[in-house]
């Protein structure tokens, strides 16, 4: 798990207080009693951002390896607050209606199918509570699509990503660049 951090280490405090910023905007009217981490790995987003707003923070990722590796990642205290950890993939998670206040989405996105990513988003709109929000964070390119053979990703374009939200009923409230990132 050391690598994981290694790996993102340098852009971590940089981008966790760009993310921390960007919920800020939503603080009205917010709810902050559970949250979830999609692709949370062992914990990055769930200790540096999610824990320090929202009460409780449950974790989605495929590798059940790095979801046993948040309990040590978090520490015991704030693992504590985690009350569930989902070992899927994001097509295959059906969350109950009502429960979170915010989906927090980063950097896996572009592993989801177009007709995957509208149905998954479709569903963690009928899974918020009240003002709650879902936030996506990703690359995103200029115009078109980028498709990566090595890993089989897709980045798309915000035009693009504009209309799948549009598909999946959800419309933009917030959207910003983050600065100063690579």
């Amino acid at each position: 798990s050391s690598g994981i951090n290694a790996e993102y280490g340098s852009l971590t405090h940089s981008d966790l207080c760009s993310s921390a910023q960007f919920i800020a905007k939503l603080y009205t009217g917010l709810n902050t009693e559970l949250a979830l981490d999609c692709g949370a790995g062992i914990g990055r987003v769930t200790k540096g951002l999610l824990l320090n707003i929202f009460d409780r923070v449950e974790m989605i990722d495929t590798c059940q390896e790095h979801l046993d590796s948040a309990q040590e990642y978090l520490g015991e205290e704030m693992f504590a607050r985690v009350p569930a950890q989902h070992c899927c993939g994001l097509e295959d998670f059906h969350p109950a209606p009502n429960t979170y206040d915010l989906v927090w989405m980063q950097w896996v996105i572009i592993y989801l199918s177009d007709y995957d990513f509208i149905e998954l988003l479709a569903r963690f709109k009928k899974s918020l509570k009240k003002d709650g929000y879902i936030i996506i964070k990703d690359n995103v390119t200029r115009t078109g699509c980028e498709l990566d053979d090595s890993d089989s990703s897709v980045t798309r374009s915000d035009y693009q990503l504009k209309q799948i939200f549009k598909r999946a009923g959800l419309q933009v409230v917030v959207d910003s660049y983050q600065k100063n990132f690579p």
